[in-house]
């Protein structure tokens, strides 16, 4: 029997790694040629990107669930849960950059009311990509460094949480572009290609 959904969750994985680079790009880049533009359009990025994690999730929990179903059942719970809280961060903050134009006031950097210092997006991610990647480690239905790419990933996410948490923007900048321009898009589309190989 073909896995269907194995094949969708690995394209929904490749399509979260493309969209994390495509995010950094907005936000990075376009944003400070056309603010709006740049600031609306990444917080946009981010809730589909959240839609479409979900589904990366339950294709991976099917994938190494044999491993430890407490465990994989675990994850993809908090996967889900996360991504849910991407989802709503993102319309939620694009809501408020279209608000403000609209008012013709800046929009400020206040902390998010929806995900406070990353709580979601990346400590809790962070417990995912551990738990998911030392299935990956322990049950060999994936590659083992895919599992040890997903662990970096995990010391990422922490770090990138603790110094948002605590303002650290040196740790921020750094983590933060490992993590979302380089590390976590090659694991999400490094997962979704092998996935998509069944």
């Amino acid at each position: 029997m073909k896995d269907t959904f194995g094949k969708f969750g690995g394209l929904s994985a490749i399509l979260v790694g493309v969209l994390s680079i495509i995010y950094a790009i907005f936000y990075l880049l376009i944003a400070r040629q056309a603010e709006f533009l740049g600031i609306y359009g990444s917080w946009l990025i981010l809730a589909v990107s959240g839609i479409f994690s979900s589904a990366a999730y339950v294709a991976l929990y099917q994938r190494v669930r044999a491993a430890g179903e407490g465990f994989a059942l675990w994850a993809l719970l908090l996967g889900v849960a996360a991504s849910f809280a991407t989802l709503q961060h993102g319309v939620y903050e694009a809501g408020l950059v279209k608000a403000a134009r609209a008012a013709g006031t800046v929009t400020g950097t206040a902390p998010s009311e929806v995900d406070p210092a990353g709580l979601a997006a990346f400590f809790v991610v962070g417990i995912v990509s551990l738990l998911f990647s030392w299935l990956i480690l322990k049950g060999g239905a994936l590659p083992r460094s895919l599992g040890n790419l997903g662990i970096l990933n995990t010391v990422l996410l922490m770090i990138l949480y603790f110094a948002s948490a605590g303002g650290v923007q040196t740790l921020i900048l750094i983590s933060g572009g490992l993590t979302s321009v380089i590390v976590g898009p090659i694991w999400w589309i490094w997962l979704g290609v092998k996935l998509r190989q069944g």
